[in-house]
């Protein structure tokens, strides 16, 4: 079915209260899809006591510094933005190229922050969406699921005074968490109109015009928009990190008391080897 498609895994053989097996069990759905269904599935008493210990010493602690160092810290954010760039020239993707200037645009117009203005091209971020290039921040993957495993906030909001007092670090937390994601969008973007770019010009070369059919990995294929639409988001996915393509044991290092943003690295390595293989 593809690697974005993944198998439902929900109570592995327990029952349901009313003795019937969860329907989902065992369905196949795109890999976010699945992964929430699997975590909302687990959520059904609370944690023991030594979990809850667990998590209020160790955890809670390390998701606190790592929102300070990431999402609420400028200087991170400059280093969001520049890593992000150096994967796209990393796929040769310069800023001298002279198509770059019309990616630009149409990344930065297609980003989803306040921040903006405007949201133009909405449905382009919206189609982005569903080919899975942006929203896959790997470090931001990380931070937000660790936040999910201590329920961070909920448990620190008990009095009404401590409640109003987190109220604007709560908007602070949520457009620095927008920002942090739109510098990783904005560089996918641009990757993903400057590979199909170059995918259109490249075929063209080699007497490959719109309409024609051709093999790919042994399949007939019709070289239409769609098609042209779908490699450049290939490229991007296997090209540059991407949360959703983290191993489950990778993403399940978080909960130990050492070591940040494990995936980040595991994404290195694999991307890395990807874009040799391609350039090959």
């Amino acid at each position: 079915l593809g690697t974005d498609i993944k198998e439902i895994r929900i109570d592995l053989g327990k029952k349901l209260e009313a003795g019937v097996v969860n329907p989902l069990n065992g369905k196949y759905a795109l890999k976010g899809v699945a992964d929430a269904l699997e975590q909302t599935s687990t959520v059904t008493k609370d944690p023991s006591f030594g979990v809850q210990v667990y998590n209020n010493l160790i955890l809670y602690p390390k998701a606190t510094s790592q929102i300070a160092k990431t999402i609420l810290s400028p200087v991170t954010h400059l280093r969001n933005f520049v890593s992000a760039g150096a994967f796209a020239a990393a796929n040769g993707i310069l800023p001298l190229n002279p198509l770059k200037a019309k990616a630009i645009k149409n990344a930065y117009q297609a980003l989803q922050t306040g921040l903006v203005g405007t949201r133009k091209q909405n449905e382009l971020y919206e189609e982005l969406l569903e080919l899975g290039v942006v929203n896959s921040n790997v470090r931001l993957g990380d931070l937000s699921r660790l936040l999910e495993d201590v329920n961070f906030g909920a448990t620190m909001t008990t009095d009404k005074g401590l409640r109003a007092l987190l109220k604007p670090l709560s908007k602070i937390k949520s457009v620095s968490q927008d920002l942090y994601t739109a510098e990783d969008d904005f560089w996918k973007i641009a990757s993903w109109a400057m590979e199909k770019s170059r995918l259109e010009k490249t075929l063209a070369n080699n007497g490959v015009t719109r309409g024609m059919t051709i093999k790919r990995n042994g399949v007939d294929v019709v070289v239409d928009d769609q098609f042209f639409k779908q490699e450049a988001a290939d490229i991007v996915k296997n090209n540059i990190p991407n949360y959703d393509y983290v191993s489950d044991f990778v993403k399940s290092l978080r909960k130990l008391p050492i070591g940040n943003f494990v995936s980040f690295p595991a994404e290195i390595v694999r991307t890395g080897t990807n874009i040799v293989r391609r350039g090959l």
